[in-house]
This record gives C-alpha cells, sequence and structure tokens, in this order.
C-alpha cells in the first residue's frame, strides 16, 4: 500500500476517531503493566512477610544467644563487678552503629552464621554482630543491679519493664515491651546458674536481661522492602518497554488494514498490503488482499455490465443482486429493434474497414440514446441493435422509454445524415420495430459462457416489424401502443403478415410525442 494511501488512511481514521477512544497498544500496555504490577505486589507482600518473619526469629535466636554468651560469663566470674562491667562494655555496639538502618539483613545473616565469634581484632564483625543491643544488665539474686551499661544504674534494684512478667524458671525468656517514649524493644532474661554444694547441682545465682530494639527489625524490612520496590519498578519500566514494543509489533498490521480499509471504502481499490506474518494477523492480511482483488473483479464485472445497462439500473442491481435471476425468470419487458438498411449492397462495394466505421458511428449514436432512456443493449448482431427495456429491474414506464429512444435515434440519424451529407459521406437510414410481451430474461447459455438475455415468441414479433420496418420509419405492436397511447401520436396501418404468426397483426406507425 502507497504512503499516500496509508496517509489518507490515518487522515479518515482522526476525523472518524470517537469521543474516548483508547487505543489497542495504550490498552495492551496498560493490561501488561497492571498484571505485572499486580504479580510484584503480591510477590513483594509474601516476600516482606516472610523476610520479616525469617528476620524476627534470627533476631530473637541472635538475642538469646549473646544472653546466654553473657550469662555463661558472668556465672563464671561469680558477678565480679570488674569484669561484668567489660562483658557489658564489650557487648553493647559502637557508637558508630547507632544507625540500625545502616546494617543490612545480609550482613547480620552472615553475623548468625559466624555463631557470635568474639574477634577483637575485626571492630566491624563485632558491631554487625551486637547491633541492636540498646540495653546489658546483670542482675543478682537479690534483684540488685550487678552491671549495666548505664553507671549510674549500678547498686540500685532493678525494675522490671512495663508489660513484662518477671523472670521464672526458664532457659530463656523472650518479652516485648515498649519505653516510655514509645520505642519497641526485646527484653531477652537468662538466668545465671554457678555451680553448687553437690555434685552437678547448679543454683540460680542471677538474671542477665537483654534489651534489643525493634528498630534492627523495622530498618531491615524497610531496607528489604526498599529493595523490592526497585526492583519492582524496573521490572515494571522494563515490562512497559517489552509492552509497547510488543504492541507496536502487533498493532501496526492493523493500522495498515485500517487505512487499507478506508482507501477501499473511499472507492481506491488498488490495495495490497504486503505485510508476511504466519499468525492471525498474516491471515487477516491474507482475507484482506483476497477481498480488495474479489471488489476489483467485481468492478470490472460492473463496468463491463454497464456498457449494456444505463447506470441507474447498474445501480439498482448492485443494490439487490437477488433481483437478477439465475437461470431465468417470466416477466414482461418492451423490446426494441433497429437495422442499417441498405447494408449488405452497401458491404459489397465498399472496403470492409470502411464498413466498420460507418457501423461504429451508426450504432454508437444508438448505444447512446438507449442507455440514457434506462434501456439494457443486448447485443450487437451486425448492424442490428436489440435493446431491452425492462430488464433486469422493470420499471412502470418501460414501454415509453423504448418508444422514446426511437424517436430520439431517428431525429440523431436524420441529423447525423445531414452533417455527413455536407461532408461527402455515406449515409444510411435505420428501421425500428417495437413489442411488449413476456418473455423469460436471465442468465443463459453454459458453464462457460453465458449471457444476460431475453427469449421468447415477444421477442420474435420485435424482429419481425424491425424487419418490415422501412428506413426511418418506427413500427409497435397493438400491445406496445396500448402502454404508449396516451403520449405518442401513431398512425394505425393495415394489418400485416408476418412471419411466424398465423394471423395478420395489428401495427402502428409511431410519429412523434404529443405535446
Amino acid at each position: 500500500m502507497t504512503n499516500k494511501t496509508a496517509k489518507a488512511g490515518k487522515d479518515l481514521i482522526k476525523v472518524r476517531r470517537p469521543r474516548g477512544r483508547i487505543s489497542l497498544m495504550v490498552q495492551f500496555t496498560f493490561f501488561v503493566i497492571l498484571t505485572i504490577g499486580t504479580i510484584m505486589a503480591l510477590t513483594t507482600w509474601l516476600t516482606y512477610r516472610q523476610q520479616q518473619k525469617s528476620l524476627l526469629a534470627e533476631v530473637i535466636k541472635r538475642g538469646a544467644t549473646i544472653a546466654r554468651s553473657l550469662a555463661s560469663s558472668a556465672g563464671e566470674t561469680m558477678l565480679d563487678e570488674l569484669t561484668c562491667a567489660t562483658l557489658v562494655h564489650n557487648t553493647m555496639p559502637g557508637s558508630e552503629d547507632q544507625h540500625y538502618s545502616e546494617v543490612t539483613f545480609e550482613a547480620m545473616l552472615r553475623s548468625l552464621v559466624a555463631d557470635i565469634i568474639d574477634r577483637d581484632d575485626n571492630s566491624q564483625t563485632k558491631i554487625i554482630r551486637n547491633a541492636g543491643v540498646v540495653e546489658v544488665i546483670m542482675v543478682d539474686a537479690h534483684n540488685e543491679i550487678k552491671a549495666h551499661n548505664d553507671l549510674q544504674m549500678l547498686g540500685k534494684p532493678y525494675q522490671q519493664p512495663k508489660g513484662t512478667q518477671p523472670y521464672r524458671d526458664e532457659d530463656v525468656l523472650v518479652q516485648t515491651y515498649e519505653t516510655e517514649d514509645g520505642e519497641k524493644r526485646f527484653d531477652f532474661a537468662v538466668p545465671i546458674m554457678i555451680q553448687g554444694g553437690a555434685v552437678g547441682k547448679k543454683t540460680l545465682f542471677g538474671v542477665v536481661h537483654l534489651g534489643m530494639s525493634h528498630k534492627i527489625v523495622d530498618n531491615n524490612i524497610k531496607q528489604a522492602t526498599m529493595k523490592l520496590l526497585m526492583a519492582t519498578g524496573f521490572v515494571l519500566c522494563l515490562g512497559a518497554i517489552v509492552a509497547i514494543m510488543l504492541a507496536h509489533y502487533l498493532t501496526q498490521p492493523i493500522k495498515i488494514l485500517v487505512g487499507g480499509v478506508l482507501a477501499i471504502a473511499s472507492g481506491d481499490l488498488n490495495q495490497e498490503i504486503k505485510v508476511s506474518r504466519k499468525d492471525e494477523l498474516g491471515d487477516l492480511t491474507l482475507a484482506f488482499n483476497e477481498m480488495a482483488s474479489s471488489l476489483r473483479e467485481k468492478e470490472l464485472i460492473k463496468g463491463a455490465f454497464s456498457t449494456y445497462v444505463s447506470s441507474q439500473i447498474m445501480d439498482e442491481v448492485l443494490k439487490d443482486p437477488g433481483r437478477m435471476a439465475l437461470g431465468g425468470a417470466r416477466k414482461r419487458v418492451t423490446m426494441l429493434f433497429t437495422d442499417i438498411r441498405g447494408f449488405t449492397s452497401m458491404s459489397e462495394i465498399m472496403e470492409p474497414e470502411d464498413v466498420v466505421s460507418i457501423i461504429n458511428v451508426y450504432l454508437s449514436v444508438q448505444t447512446e440514446i438507449i442507455l440514457r432512456n434506462g434501456g439494457m443493449l443486448d447485443k450487437f448482431v451486425g448492424d442490428c441493435v436489440m435493446a431491452v427495456f425492462g430488464a433486469p429491474i422493470s420499471k412502470p414506464d418501460d414501454s415509453f422509454q423504448a418508444v422514446k429512444s426511437a424517436l430520439e435515434i431517428q431525429q440523431s440519424i436524420r441529423e447525423l445524415n445531414q452533417a455527413r451529407k455536407m461532408a461527402g459521406e455515406k449515409t444510411v437510414t435505420i428501421g425500428i420495430g417495437i413489442n411488449t410481451g413476456e418473455v423469460v430474461s436471465g442468465n443463459m447459455g453454459s458453464a462457460q459462457k453465458m449471457d444476460y438475455t431475453v427469449i421468447g415468441d415477444s421477442v420474435n414479433l420485435a424482429a419481425r416489424l424491425e424487419s418490415i420496418a422501412e428506413g426511418g420509419s418506427i413500427l409497435i405492436s397493438a400491445d406496445t401502443y396500448q402502454e404508449v397511447k396516451d403520449h405518442v401520436l401513431a398512425e394505425k396501418l393495415s394489418p400485416l403478415a408476418v412471419k411466424g404468426k398465423k394471423d395478420k397483426v395489428l401495427v402502428y406507425s409511431v410519429k412523434s410525442l404529443k405535446a
């Protein structure tokens, strides 16, 4: 399809585009992005929940491990204040690690794999390992604080955080509570046991309370969520690009097809879309090309048939092709036959080329008048013209139009002869016969060759009237006269014997139309 046609098709699309129209490309891209977004949102939510549970479990495990380690070390020192203070100091994270958002989930998991290995030569390991620890308290059996990260609390009685239960006989007691400023914390309570008097018997000597901020969980979850959101955004952008490319790949042939359809609608049937695709769009393209080819063939048929009938009749036939019954149908029509008088003798003394030239001039005049008045040019037989009025489409004034055509033909022939005489050229006269009656009309012939024509006795009578009509005269049958008598002036002739008829037939000679 040419660029000009495609541009014209696009212009038509713009003109006919309905209000609120959303292109297929936009719809396709939207649904792809919506699908990807929904999947990624669900994945993000499930990952968030899973990481939250996993991280919470790891934090609790790490807190319990640190608390057990402290309790074990404190039990060996019998709560020696200097040693316990050192343990507390080494457990508390450095000041540079107070921003918990900088502690990654991956780094914390690596520290858990190391199983809380004390490596003073690598401060980063300790910082990551103890990140989130905000409070370390060692309490003796009398509930007196023996070690605290806040030295001012030493020697004071231990106050249980609001919302928590006092330690009971458990391996590790993990509880959550909120401080006065609303910070959420974990409290890990582990007993400090020492060897008693009996062999293998241990006695409760105190309790280690390890406080960890819940921020270590929240901030790492936020980091993981941000990563997932960034990944989601990247996937959405990538999906949008892929969707746009795919939508363009799918809709471009459709746009070309629309342009072709609109071009055909505007009357340009020379359309052929060259889109080589082996999918449904390829099938649609092939169907379009076949449709365009079929329309071109029908247009050629229309053009060919239009040389036999008037454009008005052609339009009526195209509106309802079923009115042209195949195989023939009975209908009442008016037949008009014309014939050049003296043609045989003229052809004997003239060159064939000159004879053909004269015939074409006179036939052209007759054809133009017949088609203009709504007749169908049935056939040429040498210098004879056969025309039908009322087939394939019947009209109330078919007989009148036939007689009117005959009068116009004779008038045009007289004018043509006058011009040819002045030019010194050969002239001829024409005899015309007209009859109205019932015939069989339709496509007749064989599968290899068919013609649309009419047959019947009424056709023969019209031909017989033409054969006895003198040059310049118009003979019509009684049936035709009865239908046109109110509009034409005609002279009744004596009944004439006509070949093929037993009885003589009544004939009228048409002179002119009534005023």
